[in-house]
C-alpha cells in the first residue's frame, strides 16, 4: 500500500474537515449538511464536545461516524445515551478500508473512556448494522413497527381536550415527572429535550399538542408540520414523539387525529404498544451496542422506550 493510500482516522476537526465532510454527505446521501445542522445535532446544549470521527485518505474525508449525545435512564439513574448516526464511507474506498469496523471501534472506545457507564443504540436498515451484529458488537432489539391510527369523527371521548403547548410549557415537565418512575430505559423527554429536538430544529417544523382529561394534563404528542403527501412524504401525519398515560393512549390518539384532520402514523416499542388495528414493518431495525454497555440487549428489548423522534430523519 502506498503512502497516499494510508488511512488516517481521528476525531473530527470541524474547521479542517468541514468541506470534505460536506462533499462526503453529498456523495453518500445526496444532500448537504450545513454547519448549523451539524452543530445542532452533535453538540446539544447539555454537552461541550462532539463525538464524531473521520477517516481521511489521499487528502479527502472518505469516512465518517457520528454519535449524538443524549440524556437517558437506567432505572432510576440518569446515564448518557448515544445514538450512532450518519455512518458513511465513500464508495471508492469501501473495498480498500473496512471503515465501518474501524470507525465504529474508535468512536465506541472514546465513549467508554469519557463515560464508563453509558448506552449506545441506533436505528437503521443499513447493512453496516448487520455487519456490526455479526461481528458481536451490536445486539438486535426489534424491528420498529409503523402503527396507524385512522381518523374517525367522534371517536375521542368528550372529556379529552387537545391544545397547543409551547415546547417549554410547565406541563411538559409535569407529564415527565409522572412518567419517569415507570420508565426503565429510554431518553429523558423533558422540556429541555423537546425544546432542543423539536423546538430548535434548524430544518423541520414540529407542533406540540397537550392532552387533558377534564383539565388535568395526561400527556402530549409532537407531530410534524410538513404537508403530508408532498415531496414523497407519507399521506398520514407523523406523530414523531409522545408521552401519554397508557390507559388514555387510544382515546388520545383518536383525539389528535381529529384535531389534525388526518390519519396518523407512529412508532412505539412492542412492550408498550397496545393492539393497533393496523401496523406494518417499517424496515428499520433498532440495535444496541453491547460493548461496556450499562444495559444488556435483553433488558432493552423489554424496557427501551423509543419513538420516531429517536431517529434524525423524522
Amino acid at each position: 500500500m502506498s503512502a497516499t493510500q494510508r488511512l488516517e482516522t481521528r476525531l473530527l476537526d470541524p474547521m479542517q474537515d468541514h468541506f470534505g465532510l460536506i462533499e462526503l454527505y453529498e456523495t453518500v446521501f445526496g444532500h448537504t449538511a450545513t454547519p448549523a445542522m451539524w452543530y445542532w445535532k452533535y453538540v446539544p446544549p447539555w454537552v461541550r464536545r462532539h463525538y464524531c470521527y473521520v477517516g481521511r485518505c489521499d487528502g479527502r474525508v472518505i469516512g465518517y461516524f457520528g454519535a449524538v449525545p443524549l440524556r437517558g435512564l437506567d432505572g432510576d439513574r440518569e446515564v448518557p445515551y448515544f445514538q450512532l448516526a450518519d455512518l458513511m464511507v465513500h464508495p471508492e474506498y469501501r473495498l480498500k478500508f473496512d471503515y465501518f469496523d474501524i470507525g465504529s471501534r474508535h468512536i465506541l472506545e472514546d465513549i467508554h473512556r469519557s463515560h464508563p457507564r453509558h448506552v449506545v443504540y441506533g436505528f437503521s436498515g443499513h447493512r453496516a448494522f448487520r455487519f456490526l451484529e455479526r461481528s458481536g458488537m451490536a445486539g438486535f432489539i426489534e424491528k420498529a413497527q409503523t402503527r396507524y391510527v385512522r381518523r374517525a369523527d367522534g371517536a375521542a371521548p368528550d372529556r379529552l381536550s387537545v391544545e397547543r403547548w409551547r415546547f417549554d410549557a410547565p406541563e411538559v415537565d409535569e407529564v415527565w415527572g409522572r412518567w419517569r418512575p415507570r420508565l426503565r430505559a429510554g431518553l429523558i423527554r423533558d422540556a429541555a429535550y423537546l425544546g432542543w429536538r423539536y423546538g430548535s430544529h434548524p430544518v423541520h417544523g414540529y407542533r406540540l399538542l397537550g392532552l387533558r382529561d377534564r383539565g388535568e394534563a395526561i400527556g402530549w404528542v409532537v407531530h410534524g408540520t410538513d404537508r403530508p403527501g408532498e415531496h414523497g412524504r407519507a399521506k398520514q401525519t407523523p406523530v414523531v414523539d409522545l408521552l401519554v398515560e397508557p390507559e388514555y393512549l387510544r382515546d388520545a390518539l383518536a383525539a389528535v387525529a381529529e384535531q389534525v384532520q388526518n390519519d396518523l402514523i407512529l412508532w412505539l416499542p412492542e412492550h408498550v404498544a397496545p393492539a393497533f388495528d393496523e401496523q406494518k414493518d417499517s424496515g428499520t431495525h433498532c440495535y444496541h451496542f453491547v460493548k461496556e454497555s450499562a444495559l444488556d440487549t435483553a433488558y432493552l428489548r423489554e424496557h427501551l422506550y423509543y419513538t420516531m423522534g429517536d431517529v434524525d430523519w423524522w
